[in-house]
């Protein structure tokens, strides 16, 4: 989805509010990482999308086109570039929110993964001079209920 503007300017304008409503919704999604509040069920994630869709689809077509953005006012091109700079800076810091939470996550499933290996392999028996073989493996137990 492209913006529908009447000139260069409404459409500067519109990318402004664009990327600041981005800032406020990655914002947002670095508060709930942080607090590990974040879940997939979002009710902001079809606006982030789209929103971002349309930034990438504006941003591209002014990098294509930047006579465009020579023509829009010296003052609105200044507002756009502050904005474009803190949302960058916001997806950096988003960035890293991701990767602790990656790095948390992974480490949560290999520490797992090695309590389960360890109940796994279980106790170990012992060989015929008294030490461990650690060849044992668990079993199944059965129980007599009548005992």
């Amino acid at each position: 989805m492209t913006i529908a503007a009447h000139d260069v300017n409404d459409r500067i304008e519109q990318l402004i509010s664009v990327t600041e409503r981005l800032s406020e919704l990655m914002t947002a999604e670095i508060a709930a990482l942080k607090a590990r509040k974040l879940d997939a069920s979002s009710t902001d994630w079809n606006e982030k999308e789209q929103l971002a869709h349309t930034y990438r689809l504006e941003m591209t077509d002014l990098a294509r086109t930047p006579d465009a953005l020579v023509a829009a006012n010296a003052n609105l091109r200044k507002i756009l570039f502050e904005r474009v700079r803190t949302f960058q800076s916001i997806l950096a810091e988003h960035n890293k929110a991701l990767t602790a939470m990656r790095e948390i996550t992974e480490g949560l499933v290999e520490n797992i993964a090695r309590e389960v290996a360890a109940e796994t392999n279980g106790p170990q028996g012992y060989g015929a001079h008294g030490k461990t073989s650690g060849k044992t493996r668990a079993s199944g137990i059965a129980v007599n209920a009548r005992a």
